[in-house]
């Protein structure tokens, strides 16, 4: 890939360092709504290291399954062109997760460690069990969505004041989150359509972002004040989703990409604007 052609802003997905950052914004947005006034650097820097890893692992694999080199996109064929690199860093971070997870992070952040290493394990279980000629897969994306979202909110979840593993499993914020996680990735799929499947899924995609949206709005009417602007904020990143659904045809592969991850981040931009003019308000 030639590097003068490559936009300064598709490097962070080049890179595999958009996911981070858009955990990390999330991660920073639930500790906020659920009181953890101290967390350590480690954990956000295993958090990033982490979700890092998994993408690149994903990437890599993925070359390995396309035989057709003309079928791999950006991300993929620089992937493939440093994988060595890659896999170094793949092994810093294991090693890296390892470490904190056993010796420097809360005992309880293991624990929810086992519980999104298993949704990890299905994901890539799915992953490698679909054919080269699936262009699309919802319930690989479904899985991916609920692991993202689990991931992202389990260590800062570990540090709460009320820490019972059963929150987090039923917390509707986080399975919203992660509906729209799912939605984001899906929709990267079918964007690659066209004709009558590429306008079936947009109708799909279309139908989930209002799904998640009433849902947002459902839930912020029986949720505490704290709570009230993360509900607000996925509403904004449904509706941004639905949005940029509709004016796909206008953006290339590449600003697209660029599109669904300002998307992602938008929610946390609303809800940091939120509880600052709260603040303000306030004293």
């Amino acid at each position: 890939m030639d590097r003068e052609k490559v936009p300064f802003w598709l490097w962070p997905n080049l890179l595999s360092l958009d996911a981070p950052l858009v955990a990390i914004a999330w991660a920073w947005m639930f500790s906020q709504a659920w009181g953890v006034v101290s967390v350590p650097w480690e954990l956000w820097f295993t958090l990033g290291a982490a979700v890092w890893m998994i993408y690149a692992i994903d990437r890599l694999v993925d070359v390995r399954k396309i035989k057709k080199t003309d079928l791999l996109d950006k991300r993929h064929r620089f992937h493939d062109r440093y994988r060595k690199v890659f896999y170094v860093g793949i092994l810093v971070a294991a090693f890296w997760g390892i470490y904190a997870t056993l010796w420097v992070l809360a005992s309880t952040v293991l624990i929810y460690g086992v519980f999104v290493s298993f949704l990890a394990a299905c994901y890539f279980i799915i992953a490698l069990t679909r054919s080269e000629g699936q262009h699309t897969g919802v319930l690989k994306n479904l899985v991916a969505g609920l692991t993202f979202a689990y991931g992202t909110a389990a260590g800062i979840h570990a540090y709460s004041p009320v820490s019972l593993f059963s929150e987090i499993i039923f917390s509707s914020e986080i399975l919203l989150f992660a509906a729209l996680c799912a939605i984001n990735m899906t929709a990267i799929d079918f964007w690659c359509l066209d004709g009558e499947d590429g306008e079936d899924g947009a109708a799909l995609i279309a139908t989930a972002t209002l799904l998640v949206g009433g849902g947002a709005m459902y839930f912020s009417f029986g949720s505490d004040s704290f709570n009230k602007p993360v509900f607000y904020s996925i509403l904004v990143g449904a509706g941004g989703l639905n949005v940029l659904n509709r004016f796909r045809h206008q953006l290339s592969r590449d600003l697209r990409r660029l599109w669904v991850d300002l998307v992602i981040l938008a929610p946390v931009l609303s809800y940091w604007i939120w509880i600052s003019f709260d603040s303000q308000r306030v004293s």
